[in-house]
């Protein structure tokens, strides 16, 4: 053994397919380990958003039924609005209002009422 010299950076030529042999095996190993974390990490990422899914449908259908509500309550806004401008502005308008709501009559009239 004295006549044989083995260098740091070389590989002695009878292990050499021993040695290969290994690393492909455990670069075989590592890329199924890799593969099982991500599937793992998928699945916990799809589990843990589940709730918040839920969370996200219920308030989208919760706004939508807010923002029908908003229509609505818009409607009856500009309905009053204009009724009240025309109780202001329009004096047969609210002598017609008056007569109806307040059961208001002038001297010598005969209201007759229909009830349905």
């Amino acid at each position: 053994m004295a006549g044989r010299r083995v260098r740091k950076g070389k590989r002695s030529r009878g292990g050499g397919v021993l040695l290969r042999a290994r690393t492909k095996g455990l670069r075989l190993i590592n890329k199924f380990a890799f593969l099982v974390l991500v599937v793992t990490g998928c699945v916990a990422v799809a589990v843990l958003s589940v709730p918040q899914v839920r969370e996200l449908r219920r308030l989208r259908e919760e706004l939508t039924r807010t923002e029908a509500r908003e229509g609505h309550v818009l409607e009856v806004l500009e309905r009053k609005n204009r009724e009240l401008g025309a109780l202001r502005s329009d004096p047969g308008y609210l002598e017609l209002v008056a007569r109806d709501r307040l059961d208001l009559y002038r001297r010598g009239e005969r209201v007759f009422r229909i009830r349905r």
